[in-house]
């Protein structure tokens, strides 16, 4: 195997499309027309999505572009549910969304979307500051985990909690638990991305106003959300985390 730019071994040459921007802005490009649908149609026709995933849903396609297009409608998105609402009624298109979700697979998808949202907004927000900062890596990955941590937390845990009727404390207490166990693994993944697929094709860590910045980012995420997956799947048979609900 040649060695990467990197040093590390490992040949990612075949990710370098990544941060060419003929890749770059259309998967942008499409993820930004995705979660602007998505937006639309949980507010319009696929309304009994929870607020939480409401709001992590098009954070999640922004980045993931198809992929996150294809996840939404495969696992959250009973089909015609606009048809069902507006001839069958409210509680007809709720039944139809729980029985659509109910799924185990899909429910984790759901918790797996819920986090990454949440997190991948901190992670990419504190990514841009540390990097125009000029962050060693290891400044830049902790600031990242501790930003992603407390985005998932307060913006997205502790709301989804509350909402379902827990009191403000246990809310707080029981999102920061899942939260812990979630984020771990989404940086997990993140973390090895930024250690080993950026040297490999870029050679340093690219700056917010480049193709490479975006296209890597993107794929560091995707990363962490197969990587925090099975932890979802365990975290949702416990009862710590509720999927689509």
């Amino acid at each position: 195997m040649r060695r990467s730019a990197g040093g590390n071994g490992l040949n990612f040459e075949f990710l370098r499309f990544l941060v060419q921007p003929v890749f770059v802005i259309p998967w942008y490009g499409v993820g930004a027309l995705a979660a602007v649908w998505i937006l639309y149609d949980t507010f319009t026709a696929n309304t009994h999505v929870s607020p939480a995933l409401k709001a992590a849903w098009p954070i999640i396609v922004l980045f993931f572009s198809v992929i996150g297009l294809a996840l939404y409608i495969s696992s959250c998105r009973p089909k015609r549910i606009g048809s069902i609402k507006k001839q069958a009624g409210e509680d007809k298109a709720k039944r139809a969304h729980h029985e659509f979700t109910i799924d185990t697979w899909k429910k984790v998808v759901g918790s797996a979307i819920h986090c990454v949202g949440g997190d991948g907004l901190g992670i990419v927000s504190a990514m841009v500051v540390t990097r125009l900062l000029g962050f060693s890596f290891w400044p830049e990955f902790w600031t990242e985990y501790v930003v992603g941590f407390v985005f998932g937390w307060f913006l997205f845990q502790v709301p989804a909690m509350h909402h379902m009727g827990m009191s403000l404390p246990t809310a707080i207490w029981k999102g920061g638990r899942a939260e812990f166990f979630s984020m771990a693994t989404v940086m997990m993944g993140m973390g090895l991305v930024m250690r080993l697929v950026t040297p490999g094709i870029v050679g340093h860590p690219p700056m917010p106003d480049t193709a490479a910045f975006w296209g890597i980012g993107a794929l560091g995420l995707l990363v962490g959300f197969i990587f925090t997956y099975p932890m979802n799947w365990w975290l949702v048979k416990i009862g710590w985390k509720h999927g689509m609900t």
